[in-house]
């Protein structure tokens, strides 16, 4: 049975989208301080409205009910648990085939990696991710639920996930939900790498990632991948096995 491991990358909705759903600005909950001036304190208004609508469209990404999903990174490993000659597992970080699937139709990115995702005999595919159960999971469900695309049977069952699921972060965590911990940090802790930026002097993050995505579709490629492989290097260092 294959197994993936798999990151998803997301952006805002087009900007005319999120306008209409843009909160409402309330001007009076605007602090002037000392100001007298009409004009300073008009100016000051202006400013705190500017960035109240620059501020709802820098998060949208992170929200399924403004953001979508730009790409999926995944890496298939056709036979993850065979057993090598020394005695150990197939790494994470070898051999497995690296692909994107990221459509303009984003119906279309989630219907094929739900098809990937599926498995012969009814039974699900092994899929390995970080933080998958507090974000890129919940985010393919909602985004899925938009869409009315189909969800394979067995992810989710009542407040649980499925056990042939992994996410790293959790492990990580060792049920303490106040352990912190990046992909980043917490590969560099490890000794495996660390994650590359969208942008050049910006942090190792993907919050620029649909505009890289447009601008740039070779580094976008570069980045995910970069995560994707960090990813299972972070697995077989904490040793996961499925």
């Amino acid at each position: 049975m294959k197994t993936i491991v798999f990151d998803i990358e997301t952006g805002p909705l087009p900007e005319n989208e999120l306008l209409a759903m843009l909160p409402a600005f309330d001007p009076a909950e605007v602090k002037t301080g000392n100001l007298k001036d009409p004009a300073k304190i008009a100016e000051k208004i202006a400013e705190a409205e500017a960035n109240h609508r620059r501020d709802f469209i820098e998060r949208a990404a992170l929200d399924p009910l403004t953001g979508r999903v730009v790409a999926i990174g995944v890496m298939t490993f056709d036979a993850r648990g065979e057993v090598l000659a020394d005695g150990h597992h197939t790494p994470f970080s070898k051999g497995g085939k690296f692909s994107i699937i990221g459509h303009d139709d984003e119906a279309r990115t989630l219907a094929e990696f739900w098809e990937l995702a599926s498995s012969d005999q009814g039974r699900m595919t092994p899929m390995v991710g970080f933080n998958i159960f507090g974000f890129d999971l919940p985010f393919l469900f909602r985004r899925s639920w938009k869409h009315r695309v189909r969800i394979p049977f067995g992810l989710r069952r009542g407040r649980y996930w499925g056990d042939q699921l992994v996410d790293l972060r959790d492990c990580w965590q060792l049920g303490d939900r106040q352990a912190r911990g990046s992909l980043d940090s917490i590969a560099r802790h490890l000794g495996v790498g660390a994650k590359t930026g969208c942008e050049p002097h910006g942090p190792p993050s993907g919050k620029h990632f649909a505009e890289l995505w447009r601008r740039d579709r070779k580094q976008a490629e570069a980045y995910l991948r970069n995560d994707i492989e960090l990813t299972g290097k972070v697995a077989d260092a904490l040793g996961v096995v499925i």
